[in-house]
């Protein structure tokens, strides 16, 4: 059986139960799995019959991407604007079937997915849990997109999480402009079905790498009794992973304490919805956030206790000018698993990691927290844990053969100090050279094996124009996309004579 060896460079290998990092360094791969991380002159080290050489180069774990938005996004339309992603469906389409309304067709829905994927992959993720934006949707996904997903992941190699989202409120937008919400627990259950269908179907697909989970998709749009059938639902399912948007904003925060007198956090206890399988994507707004002016109660000790994860999209949270968690290295402290996403494009990683970073530095006033550390573990075992796997996130002997290599030799890192804190702070997921996953080479010399790139930006461009120029007719009659999103800065453009 051949046996590919990385040799060379900075390997970020699991030794004495945490990363450590080898100079000059090597792994060994034999088909889907690490047999060997070491040094290539270690008599233990396994001959190979192929060495990729890496001399200059940051051998990672493959990073885990434990939220990603996993279609075109619409919320760069949004920045720096004034305006939100609003308002709504028009209240007319409340009655209308989840697959006939929304703006994309079959073949957007598989350029939208494909997008995603190869984009990812570009940027060192080996795993992702792909999340479907609800903007332009009824209670549910379409039936298309999820398989489309799949369709996508299987083909380029990825490992990947997926799910139909499901919710059992939606907001309209009435004719006058004011917001309406319909709760409809048929509705809901629909897309539950159709979710338990879906997850089925993932079964051993693309050599296991494919696997379904449980999405109520916000918390707050959905009733006690939803919530815990998706619980019941997912021990049936063998104890599936279950995730769900959780205290994104404060009145979420303050409309449960409002509600019952309760944190979220307790509320979620109190109906049984915590555990190893559950993760909180966000979970900004807890006891003892400065916002809430609630004094610190058991929130974090809660969620360490029950095991349950929590996800952080930092980019998406300093881009809404919501602060973030505050801040994950409490949330670490108190023996939280916190894993690391990106709930916007680019799904960079390593962008999420610095700003997450920065971030946390600024809200606990102190340089030394938010450590590189805390978010490359986030980043790698922290998403590991949360899905429920410990044989991803970690370069070891026996562990599945998801490997990232980022350069580290270039101008814009600049000279190289410690690997870690160079990259970490300097570096992009555009340095990153070659993906491997499950053992096979996916991504070499920064391109996706397989995909045609610049085929698939022109067919992304032409899908972004209709979906764009659909959102807003549909959205704002009437009204030009330039009207409702305009230019940050305005672009002239030549008349015609």
């Amino acid at each position: 059986m051949t046996k590919i060896a990385f040799r060379g460079g900075w390997v970020v290998g699991w030794i004495d139960g945490r990363h450590q990092v080898l100079e000059g360094g090597t792994v060994v791969v034999e088909k889907d799995r690490i047999i060997f991380v070491g040094f290539p002159d270690d008599p233990a080290c396994p001959s190979a019959d192929r060495v990729i050489f890496t001399q200059g180069k940051l051998v990672s774990p493959g990073l885990i991407n434990l939220h990603c938005i996993a279609n075109l996004d619409l919320q760069p339309l949004s920045i720096d604007t004034g305006r939100s992603l609003g308002p709504g469906l028009p209240i007319s389409m409340s009655d209308s079937h989840p697959d006939k309304t929304h703006i994309f067709s079959d073949e957007d829905f598989r350029t939208s997915a494909q997008f995603c994927v190869a984009t990812l992959l570009k940027a060192g993720n080996t795993s992702y849990a792909g999340v479907t934006t609800g903007l332009n949707k009824m209670w549910e996904d379409p039936i298309q997109e999820p398989y489309a997903l799949a369709e996508a992941s299987e083909n380029m190699g990825v490992r990947a999480w997926l799910a139909h989202f499901y919710e059992e409120a939606k907001d309209f937008a009435e004719v006058n402009g004011k917001m309406t919400t319909i709760w409809d627990r048929g509705k809901a259950q629909h897309g539950l079905d159709r979710a338990i269908e879906f997850n089925k179907f993932l079964n051993g697909r693309g050599d296991g790498r494919l696997t379904g989970f449980l999405f109520p998709y916000r918390t707050e749009k959905c009733s006690d009794e939803l919530l815990q059938e998706t619980m019941r639902q997912s021990r049936l399912l063998g104890d599936t992973h279950v995730r769900s948007h959780f205290s994104q904003h404060l009145d979420e925060f303050e409309d449960a304490k409002k509600r019952n007198g309760k944190s979220m956090i307790e509320w979620l206890q109190d109906i049984g919805f915590l555990g190893s399988q559950v993760c909180l994507t966000h979970a900004r707004y807890i006891a003892g956030h400065q916002l809430t002016g609630d004094p610190p109660g058991k929130d974090l000790e809660i969620l360490s206790n029950s095991l349950t994860s929590v996800c952080h999209c930092p980019v998406i949270s300093a881009r809404n000018a919501r602060g973030g968690l505050q801040s994950l290295s409490k949330y670490v402290f108190a023996g939280v698993n916190v894993g690391i996403g990106c709930d916007a494009f680019p799904p960079d990683l390593i962008e999420e990691m610095r700003v997450g970073a920065l971030v946390n530095k600024e809200l606990d006033h102190h340089k030394d927290s938010g450590t590189v550390k805390e978010f490359f573990d986030a980043a790698t075992i922290g998403g590991a844990k949360a899905l429920g796997r410990n044989d991803i996130g970690r370069l070891e002997a026996g562990c599945l053969a998801d490997i990232s290599v980022f350069n580290l030799e270039s101008l814009a890192l600049g000279p190289l100090d410690d690997p870690m804190r160079t990259f970490f702070h300097y570096g992009h997921g555009s340095d990153c050279e070659k993906v491997m996953v499950n053992g096979r080479l996916v991504v070499d010399e920064g391109r996706v094996i397989g995909v045609d790139e610049e085929e698939l930006l022109s067919r992304v461009n032409d899908t972004w124009a209709r979906y764009r120029t659909g959102t807003v007719s549909r959205n704002h009659p009437g009204k030009l996309v330039d009207e409702i999103y305009p230019p940050v800065i305005p672009i002239v453009r030549p008349t015609t004579h």
